[in-house]
């Protein structure tokens, strides 16, 4: 007996080497949802092909949800400490907390989050 076809069946299409592409690009650096809609497909899709591709969607660096300064401010603050200024007037110059820039400049904290 044919199997029938269901009006709720789903028809799948297979992912192209640019769509591939671009998730990787963007993996780490942009929220799942957004790759999704960039590339015409739906989260969970764009997860589920990620996890078999052992691709990370995690985000880093100043890319992550928690960030609150971008890299380049960590990086300028202890390139002036190392010019010699002190944590407390990076902070001012850099509007930052000096308890904040001391992490940053004595690498208790790598990334800012």
């Amino acid at each position: 007996m044919p199997k029938q076809s269901s009006k709720y069946a789903r028809k799948r299409r297979g992912w192209c080497r640019a769509e591939i592409m671009i998730m990787e690009q963007c993996a780490g650096r942009m929220r799942v949802d957004r790759i999704g809609h960039l590339i015409g497909r739906t989260g969970a899709a764009v997860r589920t092909k990620a996890r078999e591709l052992g691709i990370s969607l995690y985000l880093r660096g100043e890319f992550h949800q928690s960030a609150k300064y971008p890299t380049n401010d960590i990086e300028l603050a202890r390139q002036l400490h190392s010019e010699g200024l002190s944590a407390p007037v990076i902070a001012e110059k850099l509007e930052m907390p000096v308890g904040a820039v001391k992490q940053f400049i004595y690498f208790e904290r790598r990334v800012a989050l």
